[in-house]
């Protein structure tokens, strides 16, 4: 399962990631973003299955970009 996660804090993006990737689902990490913005450039080169993402990040909030990133990615 490819992932993204995006978080503006770097701390919460570790946390996860390292959650995920000690799970015993496969997981595969395909990227992280600080902000919307990146968020939506990560949907749009992985096409991933599915993006962990806080909802107060800086430049494109987190509902903003999960709503362009459907039209990216409906899938995800």
């Amino acid at each position: 399962m490819r992932v993204v996660i995006a978080d503006d804090e770097s701390l919460a993006r570790y946390s996860l990631k390292s959650m995920l990737l000690e799970s015993a689902v496969a997981v595969s990490v395909v990227g992280e973003a600080k902000n919307g913005d990146e968020l939506l450039e990560l949907v749009r080169r992985h096409r991933p299955d599915l993006a962990f993402v806080d909802i107060r990040m800086p430049r494109l909030g987190g509902i903003e970009a999960i709503t362009k990133g459907s039209e990216l990615s409906p899938g995800t």
